[in-house]
């Protein structure tokens, strides 16, 4: 996203995000924090809550590509 900041929080399990080929692990009750315009993903067993700021618009999103799992 070119535009907005995104916070995920944690809310159950556990995964590893990938930030700018940089990987961290997290766990409930983490809070991961990506900046605006850092290509990111992430894997693993997570339920999350996400917020934007500013708020998110498709105009801005930019879709790398589907992963297969």
């Amino acid at each position: 996203m070119k535009k907005s900041d995104f916070i995920y929080y944690i809310l159950e399990g556990s995964g590893v995000w990938i930030v700018e080929d940089r990987e961290f692990e997290a766990q409930a009750g983490d809070v991961v924090v990506v900046p605006a315009g850092k290509r990111f993903w992430f894997r693993g067993n997570l339920k999350q809550v996400c917020i934007t700021a500013p708020a998110w618009e498709e105009q801005y999103e930019r879709h790398i590509r589907d992963l297969e799992l």
